[in-house]
């Protein structure tokens, strides 16, 4: 650890692109560019702190011109893995190369998943669609409460979601039905599922956030970036989705958040107080989530920018409470470009960002076009002196040789 880097804190803006990955007509149509074109719908777009840091140096960005000098190192990211789905994104990330991609049900689940389900559960389903828009309670609650058979849908990434209410399910039912699911989806390709409780009647129906949500996740393939580091005797600590994409990792903490204000609360909070070793480091991970799941599958060009905006103006915030030797990536696990029909992520470029008062850049602030999520993996283990190759490439000694 020659250079003394302290904390490291990763801030994933889930479903930020800027900018169609080559390969991105295998996965839908092409054209995506979501920072570019929710910029172009939202004018102006007041995202001061992000333009500092270079992201306006990636893609066109209307109301937004080059930053000449921004105050850290920035790059247009591209996935190695294949897919556009969050569970591929993160373990890339994370230093995770996935053989094949995990199986995504668009249309539904096939008759014969159906069919395995229904006699894992002795249940029929209600739904097995792609109802993703607010009000799918309201069209299939009622007749949940009538038979209560759950109501499942499924989305464009790799991941499957239950709904049950608490009338008709008690939490031993609960459990048992997410089990007995999981254990048919997880040999089918599916990467995530999650069981939801809701509450109410048909004048009101809505997510019942005291109660408990069962999540199942496929485990990664091999150890992560983050069990290298907890080995290594840092303090770890997972926030939001990403906490799930480890699971059997080693955390000092890790929280699950439904919003990004929370998260970035405990982010900052995390920085400021959470233990570190006795070097003063450690690492924060943490995956923002309304971009994603509020706006880019809702298509809600106008509260992605509204959303982006409230995150650029936390910055200052997460600035002041980094210590000098502390270093700040933000980056992405994929695109979710609004303006496109549909509901998909979008196979795009994604940003990195990179901030330390210590490690500025003197000459060269753009890394290349040739950076991928994995080599980010790989320059957080060189940083900490781990010994550890994820990737063939590295752009940590192109930082630390402008020092």
């Amino acid at each position: 650890m020659a250079l003394g880097v302290g904390k490291t804190i990763v801030l994933v803006i889930d479903g930020l692109g800027v900018g169609e990955q080559p390969d991105a007509y295998l996965y839908g149509p092409r054209g995506a560019n979501t920072l570019a074109h929710v910029a172009e719908a939202k004018t102006p777009m007041e995202i001061p702190h992000l333009a500092k840091m270079g992201i306006s140096n990636l893609t066109y960005l209307k109301g937004w011109p080059r930053e000449e000098e921004p105050i850290g190192f920035y790059a247009k990211v591209a996935q190695r893995n294949e897919g556009n789905d969050s569970i591929g994104g993160h373990r890339e990330l994370l230093g995770i190369f996935q053989e094949a991609k995990y199986l995504t049900y668009p249309n539904g689940l096939s008759h014969e998943i159906m069919t395995e389900l229904i006699e894992a559960t002795d249940k029929t389903f209600l739904g097995n669609s792609n109802d993703i828009q607010q009000g799918f309670l309201t069209k299939y609650g009622e007749t949940h409460l009538e038979t209560g058979n759950p109501i499942l849908l499924v989305t464009d990434d790799s991941f499957v979601h239950l709904y049950v209410h608490v009338d008709k399910f008690a939490p031993d039912e609960f459990y048992l039905l997410g089990q007995s699911v999981w254990e048919v989806l997880s040999q089918h390709g599916v990467g995530r599922m999650h069981v939801h409780y809701f509450s109410g009647d048909v004048t009101n129906f809505a997510l019942d956030e005291t109660m408990p949500t069962a999540m199942f996740n496929s485990p990664p393939p091999a150890p992560t970036l983050i069990s290298h580091l907890f080995d290594a005797g840092l303090p770890v600590y997972a926030f939001g989705k990403v906490s799930e994409m480890v699971e059997g990792a080693s955390l000092t903490e890790g929280r699950d958040f439904t919003n990004n204000l929370d998260c970035l609360e405990a982010i900052i909070q995390t920085s400021r107080e959470a233990a570190t070793n006795p070097n003063k480091q450690s690492f924060i991970i943490a995956t923002l989530p309304d971009l994603d799941s509020q706006f880019g599958h809702n298509r809600d060009t106008v509260g992605y920018a509204l959303g982006l905006q409230a995150i650029d103006s936390y910055l200052p915030r997460l600035f002041r409470a980094m210590e000098n030797e502390d270093m700040l990536y933000i980056v992405s696990d994929h695109g979710n470009d609004p303006t496109f029909e549909g509901t998909s992520h979008t196979r795009e470029y994604v940003p990195l960002l990179v901030y330390s008062r210590m490690f500025r850049p003197r000459r060269q602030p753009n890394l290349g076009v040739r950076v991928t999520l994995a080599d980010i993996a790989e320059t957080i283990a060189e940083s900490y002196d781990l010994n550890k190759r994820f990737a063939a490439t590295s752009f940590w000694e192109d930082m630390i040789s402008q020092l």
